[in-house]
């Protein structure tokens, strides 16, 4: 894959945006080699020094690095808050390190939706790291480890109880932990506390800003990836996607939603569907496009109101096969709809009386 710069970046804004033909390249991209490190750990940990210390490490040793850097997405436009962007201002003209602000656009587990894709783009791209760094919002997140071949969580020291109260959740997916800032009063405690709770990952004391503790994290972070070769990215589990609201005006129902705190990620047509999709996650907006739309038709037998229910699958036509073979009514092949995954609906008779969609993000 060409590695110019400009045309990455197009790229990535179209698998961060969902759209189809630039999901429908990835696809068709090869394989990379990367490593693929994620990031995590509470908030003030100093995650973006110590993301910042790697890179600056690894391109002494002359590799190439992707910073994917997860904020938390702007309520005014559902865009990410740069800060992780502004902080590493000094790697901007290196074209060896390309750093990528993305907003998790309501998504929980600290990634955004499109961060797996774009860990995929970075690695294709012929990057040798790809460096994950998760919002800092706290116990919950652990969807980096289903991305990433090593994950380092950074604590710091003087969290106390808070050992406990994160123990069940990122805690427990680390390959490797970080103390950083580990020049403060407690570091030795805290490595203490991580044995004595039964934590048998390797501890890396660091202090990010001055480079300390670099050089022996990342031995661990090479040693571990190697261990853990890069695979094909698991499906995930089903679960549910979206609730979808029938509105006669979209622009008036996204004011609303927005006004009470959901973010609106985006705006598409449907031709097939004669229908215009506002999403606003979990919420997924309709409005007719045309007077003969099923949206029209569902306006104007019921007004405006809950459409459907969609459930994410990991495989479409295998759940298709399975349904059919029990006698489940569908209401049509599957096919392609917006933000590029496939769909299928299920008739009402058959699911307790809602109308149910089945999607899959890739064919």
């Amino acid at each position: 894959m060409s590695t110019d710069l400009r045309s990455l970046a197009r790229l990535a804004t179209g698998i961060e945006n969902r759209a189809p033909a630039a999901l429908a390249a990835l696809r068709a991209l090869p394989a990379g080699r990367a490593k693929i490190v994620g990031i995590t750990g509470p908030p003030g940990a100093g995650k973006s020094t110590l993301v910042d210390a790697l890179a600056a490490a690894l391109r002494k040793q002359q590799k190439t690095v992707a910073i994917l850097a997860v904020d938390p997405s702007s309520r005014m436009t559902g865009g990410a808050i740069l800060g992780d962007r502004i902080r590493m201002q000094q790697h901007h003209a290196d074209p060896g390190i390309f750093i990528r602000s993305m907003a998790t656009r309501g998504n929980a587990g600290g990634l955004a939706r499109a961060t797996s894709d774009m860990a995929r783009l970075m690695s294709a791209s012929g990057r040798d790291y790809v460096l994950i760094e998760t919002v800092g919002v706290g116990q919950d997140e652990i969807e980096v480890a289903r991305v990433a071949q090593v994950t380092v969580v950074v604590l710091v020291p003087g969290m106390g109880d808070d050992i406990q109260a994160i123990k069940s959740g990122i805690m427990e997916i680390a390959t490797i932990f970080a103390i950083n800032k580990s020049d403060h009063p407690g570091a030795a405690k805290l490595e203490q506390e991580l044995r004595a709770e039964g934590f048998h990952s390797p501890i890396v004391r660091t202090i990010a800003t001055e480079a300390q503790g670099i050089p022996e994290l990342l031995e661990h972070i090479d040693s571990l990836a190697q261990a853990s070769p890069l695979q094909t990215e698991p499906a995930p589990p089903a679960g549910l996607d979206h609730i979808a609201i029938a509105v006669p005006n979209l622009d008036a129902a996204i004011a609303f939603y927005q006004s009470l705190g959901l973010v609106h990620t985006g705006t598409e047509s449907v031709p097939a569907e004669k229908v215009r999709v506002a999403m606003l996650p979990p919420l997924e907006l309709l409005e007719p496009a045309a007077p003969d739309s099923p949206i029209s038709n569902f306006l104007g037998k019921r007004g405006a109101g809950l459409h459907h229910i969609a459930l994410r699958v990991p495989d479409l036509n295998a759940a298709v096969e399975r349904l059919r073979a029990r006698g489940v009514r569908m209401l049509n092949e599957p096919r392609a709809g917006a933000g590029g995954h496939i769909y299928v609906f299920l008739h009402p008779a058959s699911t307790g009386g809602v109308l149910l969609e089945l999607i899959q993000e890739h064919q």
